[in-house]
């Protein structure tokens, strides 16, 4: 009769413990899943605060580049592209770390991946607007400091920025779609 018994306190306690291990697992993988999309969203909050500073010295050059140059046309189409991915990179940043933040809470781990990838993607969408800000207030900068051996090569950068900037937006509305196709079934 102890002997029954103690065989079954052996199996409820290896049942148990397995449980309790299992749920220490999972937690460790939901842990480990924020971390990552922590990583992509902290590179992406550095762009974007360099980006920041950007908007703020390039406000200073505007008001030195004359009225009337011949670069103002293609000054006012960088200043708008900066404008239009400043607000993408700073939406883009605020759905990362809301993604992110519902890593810990998901029903499980399935649901965790998918807030880390949403909140990835969005992470890179941040990025890739930051960084076509950046190169848009560089443009801003040599036409104020008369820097025209430069400009060339900047726009070439801005033409690449805001292809690899259009792929990123195309890759997460990819991303979001499947992701809303799995759950909808």
């Amino acid at each position: 009769m102890h002997r029954h018994n103690f065989v079954s306190l052996m199996v409820a306690a290896t049942v148990g413990f397995g449980g309790i291990a299992g749920v220490a697992r999972a937690d460790q993988a939901m842990d480990q899943l924020a971390s990552d999309a922590n990583k992509s969203i902290m590179v992406a909050e550095v762009a974007v605060d360099q980006a920041r500073i950007a908007i703020e010295n390039g406000k200073q050059l505007v008001a030195v580049i004359p009225a009337d140059s011949p670069l103002m046309s293609e000054v006012k189409q960088m200043l708008m592209a900066a404008a239009e991915n400043w607000s993408i990179a700073v939406d883009s940043l605020s759905g990362a770390k809301e993604s992110a933040s519902k890593i810990s809470t998901a029903s499980n781990i399935e649901v965790a991946k998918d807030y880390k990838l949403l909140a990835q993607v969005n992470s890179r969408v941040a990025l890739s607007g930051a960084k076509v800000v950046q190169t848009s207030l560089l443009f801003v900068d040599a036409v104020a400091g008369n820097k025209g051996e430069a400009l060339d090569i900047i726009r070439m950068a801005m033409q690449d920025s805001l292809a690899a900037t259009s792929q990123v937006q195309f890759n997460y509305e990819r991303v979001k779609a499947l992701i809303l196709g799995k759950y909808s079934n």
